[in-house]
């Protein structure tokens, strides 16, 4: 129990029990329906030594066949994993299940007659899930498999993690065979590709079995898991690069998600540190794979499109370096400022004009913005560019409901972005991202990513009039109201989270990351804007990361006073007031 509150302890003892009676349940179930069917339960077409097959029922010959011989407890999943035309169990076979737990001892786990079996389940064409859920569901997986025993019932007390570790673990395991059917292609398409075309993709279904498996153990359970995965390979043998590839991945599946959600993707060298710990495109492959599964099976709340973009949007950069297609920041630059006068239709005179706007950003803007949304932020800009009013636009975001990305572009001032968060938070909008872009003449270009809750059916009338309200409201010298500071819900009353903030150099050196782990709540983005204002940081970009209750968001931030370490332990402190609730 180290490392694991009481109320963990408790629950998983729950659950065990509750998945006993679960069995016991299933075992009387079937038992009525055989007593009314035609034909008695003992009788059948025999299927193989020990088994016969009624109907869509597969039974044992005697009751006994378990005592006999405990191997044949694993080839009655085998069996129904080749013959999914026989998807049910006889009420005999249930109790021979129940009755075996003392059947599969020690010597019985360590048997490699059993230990083959097992690898020919997770090796199956189809029907691979299905055998695990049932396995565990009957108490065999954790008996072959004791590490995994440990895990069976265990829950975190937190409203983060949606299902207990063995659960949030096979239906990981489902999403991913989920991807080996072309019938699923329309939900996640680059994921069935990849996973449609992969060899050996068995490594991924035991990399998921194990990749929770050090949770409750104390200390990282990605290391925990590696080492323990890695001497389940050696009691298995699976040697050389297939066991490799499963540690890597059991050790760095958490890896990806953190890169992606938590870092900047668009800069260089952050893709360029990824791809060097990642190595190879079958490695990535498999990690995107694991990546997105491991999430979405997570929580109902947890995965959006907006998580799948980033995803897709790393592993695509990923790839483009490990084949040795590096990047080049002025040659991209070059590229994409021709790609998306390309795709416009301008004058001349209008191809001028915004060629001499785009000459007062960096290099930054290129880099953080696809051609797509270069070209949309040319089209609205280009009537106001001349105009000294600040400017708000917005469209939705494809793939994601409820959502839209915000433009706006406005002179630089002190309290900018504070103003505009305090503003969009007012209006209920979350904020899921935050880029911003400071031109050598005074003007800026902000981009924000924002969801709403959808449950006003008019909100895309009062949004359009709420965008002249912003632009109208940046440009009035009122007073920052003060951040508004929304009640914390009741359920994270009861799953406190600790405040965190951290501080610390980027890849480059040149600006600071600020992380904080914090509460979510309506204003805490505004708070610490209003922090920033009094520290006089720059914002350069944000990534909010909303985990049900939890908020994790990242700020990339720049000032000269983040040199001296007496300030960044102010302003780290600070930082934490703004965070309590």
């Amino acid at each position: 129990t180290v490392g694991r509150r009481p109320s963990e302890v408790m629950m998983q003892h729950f659950y065990v029990n509750a998945k006993t009676i679960g069995q016991l349940n299933s075992i009387i179930l079937q038992a009525i329906k055989e007593r009314y069917s035609k034909e008695p339960e003992q009788t059948g077409e025999p299927i193989c030594s020990g088994f016969v097959r009624q109907g869509d029922v597969l039974g044992l010959a005697s009751p006994d066949v378990f005592v006999k011989d405990p191997e044949r407890i694993l080839e009655a999943f085998l069996i129904q994993e080749r013959h999914p035309d026989i998807p049910m169990k006889s009420s005999r076979l249930y109790r021979a299940l129940f009755e075996a737990h003392s059947l599969m001892n020690k010597e019985w786990a360590e048997n490699p007659v059993n230990r083959q079996t097992f690898l020919k389940i997770i090796q199956g064409r189809r029907g691979v899930w299905h055998a695990l859920e049932e396995m565990n569901r009957w108490g065999v997986l954790g008996k072959l498999l004791p590490r995994f025993n440990r895990i069976v019932g265990q829950m975190q007390h937190d409203l983060f993690h949606a299902y207990t570790v063995d659960q949030h673990t096979l239906l990981a395991i489902r999403y991913l065979r989920n991807f080996t059917h072309s019938e699923n292609a329309h939900e996640l398409p680059l994921c069935t590709e990849l996973m449609m075309a992969m060899k050996g993709s068995w490594r991924l279904v035991l990399a998921l079995l194990y990749h929770d498996i050090g949770k409750g153990r104390g200390g990282d359970h990605s290391k925990i898991g590696a080492e323990i995965v890695r001497q389940m390979c050696r009691d298995f043998e699976i040697t050389g690069e297939d066991a490799d590839y499963i540690e890597f991945l059991v050790r760095e599946h958490l890896t990806m998600s953190m890169v992606a959600q938590k870092q900047d993707i668009s800069d260089p060298e952050v893709v360029e540190n990824f791809a060097k710990k990642v190595g190879t495109m079958e490695r990535l492959v498999g990690l995107y794979l694991l990546t997105v599964c491991d999430i979405r099976a997570t929580g109902p709340k947890i995965w959006n499109a907006w998580k799948a973009q980033l995803l897709e949007d790393l592993f695509y950069s990923t790839a483009r370096f490990l084949k040795g297609k590096g990047i080049d920041r002025d040659l991209l630059v070059s590229r994409r400022r021709k790609d998306a006068l390309r795709m416009t239709r301008f004058t001349s005179e209008q191809r001028d004009q915004i060629n001499k706007f785009w000459d007062n950003f960096d290099v930054a803007y290129f880099m953080k913005h696809s051609v797509r949304n270069i070209v949309w932020h040319a089209k609205v800009l280009l009537p106001h560019l001349d105009s000294s009013k600040s400017f708000v636009a917005s469209r939705p975001l494809r793939g994601m409901e409820h959502a839209h990305e915000i433009l706006i572009l406005t002179q630089d001032r002190p309290e900018l972005f504070a103003r505009i968060v305090s503003n969009l938070q007012q209006y209920g909008l979350s904020i899921a991202e935050a880029r911003i872009h400071t031109g050598r003449d005074g003007r800026v270009v902000d981009s924000f990513i924002v969801v709403d809750d959808g449950s006003d059916p008019n909100f895309e009338q009062e949004f359009a009039r709420f965008q002249e309200i912003l632009a109208e409201k940046l440009d009035l010298a009122e007073k920052l109201p003060p951040p508004l500071r929304g009640r914390p819900s009741r359920q994270s009353k009861l799953f406190p989270i600790s405040p965190q903030a951290s501080l610390r150099p980027d890849v480059a050196g040149k600006q600071y990351m600020l992380s904080i782990v914090t509460t979510d709540r309506l204003g805490l983005l505004a708070s610490i804007a209003r922090v920033f204002v009094q520290y006089g940081i720059n914002l350069v970009t944000a990534r909010i990361t909303t985990l049900g209750e939890r908020a994790e968001d990242v700020f990339l931030i720049e000032s000269f006073k983040l040199r001296d370490p007496v300030f960044c332990a102010e302003f780290e402190k600070a930082v934490l007031e703004a965070l309590e609730l």
